[in-house]
């Protein structure tokens, strides 16, 4: 069980806090050490360690408690997590063992964060399976203008494309569903590993803006759609726009649903127009340049 609760606290950490050597998937890099204490769980790997319980002897921190509130007002990198960890956060297995080693929960005073995290745990369980073998990451304090899901392409794609899928608002826009699919432009790394990803992805966005069979100009239905640098709006529910490469900007569609009760609905149909776009990551694609 200690791996499941590892691969589920790496879940709740921002995609920008992942270290910048070693891998972005859920499994521990390394020997996994594990410390217990009737009120606390520690484990570490090579990369970073989490802390579940009491104390704060930890690279992220995570407080169990048994009402879903936000502990603290962020933005913080790492430290103690902005959100809760509670039973329903976790597997049932997860949890009884969790229960068995460090106690119940208590209730923690707080502003209530329930209705988010029931959000999207059911954002989750509608896209999960269109997404196989991508990693979910949370964001909720990183960004002030969203909370969500960051979805990475499969590690094995050698891809730095994303999906995030959640919440979006801005000071004229009230909180609805946000979808953005987007990778890093030519150049733009966080990291040095990452430039034979960035090179395949910019491979691969000519692919996908490509005038003659590129899945997203079929997804416009017009083939020039990428010619301007400005957004081309598509016929799907709410607000969604493809963007060119052209515009500088990291994602190639922005979509916003109409309201926050449609969002999992709404985005589970963008993920559906997407799907010929999705398909097509996993190849390496090579023999055309950027330019």
């Amino acid at each position: 069980m200690e791996l499941d609760l590892f691969a589920r606290l790496w879940e709740e950490i921002d995609f920008d806090d992942h270290p910048l050597s070693g891998g972005h998937q859920p499994e521990p890099d390394g020997e996994l050490n594990v410390k217990m204490t009737p009120n606390s769980i520690r484990l570490e790997d090579a990369r970073l360690s989490f802390l579940i319980g009491e104390g704060s002897d930890a690279d992220s921190v995570h407080r169990w408690a048994a009402n879903d509130v936000r502990i603290n007002d962020g933005p913080e990198r790492l430290g103690v997590h902005r959100w809760s960890m509670t039973p329903q956060s976790v597997s049932p297995e997860l949890r009884q063992w969790l229960i068995q080693n460090i106690g119940n929960p208590e209730m923690i005073e707080g502003e209530s964060v329930e209705n988010y995290r029931r959000l999207l745990r059911r954002l989750r369980s509608q896209l999960e399976s269109k997404l196989p073998n991508w990693t979910w990451h949370l964001e909720v304090d990183n960004k002030a203008d969203r909370m969500g899901w960051y979805v990475r392409a499969p590690e094995s794609w050698c891809s730095l494309f994303t999906i995030f899928v959640g919440l979006g608002w801005d000071a004229q826009i009230p909180a609805r569903g946000f979808l953005l699919f987007e990778r890093a432009p030519p150049g733009e790394l966080d990291r040095p590993d990452e430039a034979e990803a960035n090179r395949l992805d910019g491979l691969r966005t000519v692919a996908l803006c490509n005038g003659h069979r590129g899945a997203l100009s079929l997804l416009a239905k017009n083939m020039e759609w990428a010619l301007e640098p400005q957004p081309y709006k598509l016929e799907l529910p709410g607000d969604v726009e493809l963007w060119p490469p052209s515009m500088g900007r990291w994602p190639l569609l922005h979509g916003r649903s109409n309201s926050i009760e449609d969002t999992v609905d709404w985005a589970a149909i963008i993920i559906d127009a997407l799907q010929p776009a999705i398909s097509t990551l996993s190849a390496t694609i090579d023999g055309i340049s950027w330019q």
